[in-house]
């Protein structure tokens, strides 16, 4: 699609055109003043006029700066005259304004150099005209690269191997998914007895893929699960602790906890021999089941039915596992890969890849490597702007 703003063969050839036309007739009238047009005027004018602002010399020191600043653009110009790079007429106008600042005559150095006014302005007239075509022949430049650099990615795309609705229903699945089975963890965790919870997240982190953290190097979890493990009465209260209730036991005095469930020396030993794991399962809790659509199709093969495998042991608190069996059969009969590879370039191709499925993107390509084409052959009958400036157009 072309932007507001990009350049159209018939607007630029109809600009260009008068654009010619105007620089040709503006410098009619200055192509025989020398140093007019390519601005050796207006770069002496302007020291001269910075030297008659800064003319407010109170002492002999300053003096003497002024003095040496006028007799530099005073041998610059005499050079210029001498090189034929600024018209005498011009060279004269400059020297009187010199002269009268030299004398100490500022006023009149000033009305010296306004008589050069209207002659810079014809100079100048030019040259903006001039800017004015390199812009627009730039500008056609730089719209043909872009036309032809558009055309050349959307070339590399490839045809998404299913329908953007379908990939679209990919993502909300696997979105669902992942929200059901966090929500069967966070409530496993927060409901089921610690005898129970313990023994089945040790064993869910041991290089299964589910997600849920391994002990980390230093931390021993086997002392929580001998006490876990010991069916003493007086251990009820503690076995049938959730995995948050364990986490609160640090916080209880070792009265309560020798009071409520038995040793606090035992259960303190055990609870700081794996609290490292344990914080790190809470810490991750809302991570630990998740699986991305973006995930590599070998790895999601063995991770998928791993998690499944778990949330079905969590009991059935909603649907998390009937969705986790219907991705796994996905990933078995290959569509899985079809739609992670459709969700994948419609979130790097947005709405290119959405119309390389309807088919019209070829269409597209077509109507800019015409414009582009066209925009080549007006460009083509004009000339460079560089021979435009050099007088030579």
């Amino acid at each position: 699609m072309a932007s507001p703003d990009a350049p159209s063969a018939a607007t630029f050839e109809s600009e260009a055109q008068g654009l010619l036309d105007a620089i040709a007739r503006a410098r009619k009238r200055v192509d025989a003043v020398a140093g007019l047009v390519d601005g050796t005027l207006d770069r002496f004018r302007e020291r001269v006029d910075r030297l008659i602002r800064e003319s407010e010399v109170d002492n002999w020191r300053q003096v003497r700066i002024f003095t040496r600043d006028v007799d530099a653009i005073a041998a610059d110009l005499g050079k210029a005259a001498k090189e034929k790079r600024l018209s005498l007429r011009l060279v004269a106008g400059l020297d009187a304004s010199l002269r009268k600042a030299r004398k100490r005559d500022f006023y009149g150095a000033r009305k010296a150099w306004r008589k050069l006014d209207r002659v810079a302005e014809q100079g100048a007239e030019v040259r903006r005209l001039q800017i004015s075509y390199r812009e627009g022949y730039r500008a056609v430049e730089a719209r043909i690269r872009q036309l032809r650099a558009h055309v050349d990615r959307l070339q590399k795309i490839p045809k998404p191997p299913s329908s953007p609705e379908d990939a679209q229903e990919f993502n909300e699945r696997v979105d669902a998914f992942n929200g059901a089975a966090t929500a069967a963890y966070l409530d496993f965790l927060a409901r089921s007895r610690a005898d129970q919870a313990i023994p089945l997240l040790l064993e869910a982190s041991q290089g299964t893929g589910i997600g849920v953290p391994a002990p980390p190097p230093g931390c021993d979890p086997e002392p929580l699960l001998r006490l876990l493990n010991n069916a003493s009465p007086q251990g009820e209260a503690f076995r049938s602790r959730s995995f948050y209730g364990l986490l609160e036991l640090p916080g209880y005095s070792d009265a309560k906890l020798t009071h409520v469930f038995g040793d606090a020396r035992l259960i303190r030993s055990a609870l700081d021999s794996g609290w490292a794991w344990l914080k790190a399962i809470r810490d991750d809790e809302r991570r630990s089941l998740q699986i991305q659509w973006s995930e590599d199709v070998t790895m999601l093969k063995r991770r998928t039915p791993s998690i499944v495998g778990f949330v079905e042991r969590l009991g059935k608190l909603n649907d998390a596992a009937e969705r986790g069996r219907e991705l796994a059969a996905a990933l078995q009969d290959g569509r899985f890969d079809a739609w992670q590879s459709a969700a994948r370039l419609y979130a790097t191709h947005g709405d290119s890849a959405v119309r390389k499925w309807r088919g019209t993107l070829e269409n597209d390509m077509e109507t800019m490597n015409k414009e582009a084409a066209k925009l080549g052959a007006v460009l083509k009958r004009f000339p460079d702007p560089a021979k435009v400036e050099s007088g030579g157009g």
